[in-house]
């Protein structure tokens, strides 16, 4: 589902540390009243630095929204002075204000899949945590879900036939990330699965050639994105995105 990408202006209302390395945010502000509901694990973009030059923006998953309190959640990985977003999310304080852009498409797991397969690094755990709530009671499957510490496991509300899978990363910049491997030595079940993965950039690519040439995974049943890039910044990781020799 789409909308227009409307400007908004907002303020922030809360900010608190919900794990180690996790920042929930939550804004708020009357432009939120025309805010569309149903896109939580949608996007919103956040511009996080203006210039003489422009405005900066990044994308931010919506973890949550209170259309009666016109509350708006999003968490963000606090993972040091590494660019312009991680530098956003450790200066933003309450009050301050706070312009955003979307809400950006849902990515949703395909429901008519027999079985579901998900897995991402702390910033797909918003949206991941999104879709496991929107699971049937009876799913089956798999969450792989790569952490920096302890700590961040977060309790998630997934089917208790889906298996979580904990893994630990403490150093997230350095390769390769224990999450490729993770999913590959799953016992793989019957039926059709719906894969959903996001991430970093590389960690991305090698499941999704995986899923598609090894898996033979239809691309109807199969979401893979890449969130960022080791050693790169966001401009850098799109314009690998664009080169990459298959189309993502």
């Amino acid at each position: 589902m789409r909308v227009a990408r409307e400007a908004r202006n907002t303020r922030v209302i809360s900010k608190k540390l919900l794990t180690p390395n996790m920042v929930r945010l939550t804004l708020g502000g009357d432009d939120l009243e025309n805010f569309p509901e149903g896109y939580e694990g949608g996007y919103i973009k956040v511009v996080v630095e203006s210039t003489g030059t422009g405005i900066v923006s990044r994308s931010f998953t919506v973890r949550e929204f209170d259309p009666e309190q016109l509350c708006l959640v999003i968490d963000m990985v606090a993972h040091g002075d590494h660019g312009p977003a991680s530098r956003w999310a450790g200066q933003v304080r309450v009050n301050d204000e706070v312009n955003i852009l979307g809400p950006g498409a849902c990515k949703r797991l395909n429901q008519e899949a027999d079985w579901f397969l998900l897995a991402g690094d702390m910033t797909a755990l918003p949206a991941i945590s999104v879709n496991l709530e929107i699971l049937p009671e009876n799913a089956r499957g798999y969450a792989v879900l790569e952490v920096i510490d302890p700590g961040d496991q977060i309790e998630l509300n997934a089917p208790k036939g889906l298996e979580v899978v904990w893994v630990r990363n403490d150093d997230p910049l350095r390769a390769p990330s224990p999450i490729s491997d993770t999913v590959k030595n799953l016992v793989w079940l019957e039926g059709q699965a719906s894969t959903w993965v996001a991430g970093e950039f590389d960690t991305s690519r090698s499941l999704r050639q995986y899923f598609r040439h090894e898996r033979k995974i239809h691309r109807d049943f199969m979401y893979v994105s890449c969130y960022w890039k080791i050693g790169d910044t966001d401009e850098g990781m799109k314009v690998a995105k664009k080169n990459d020799s298959e189309a993502w």
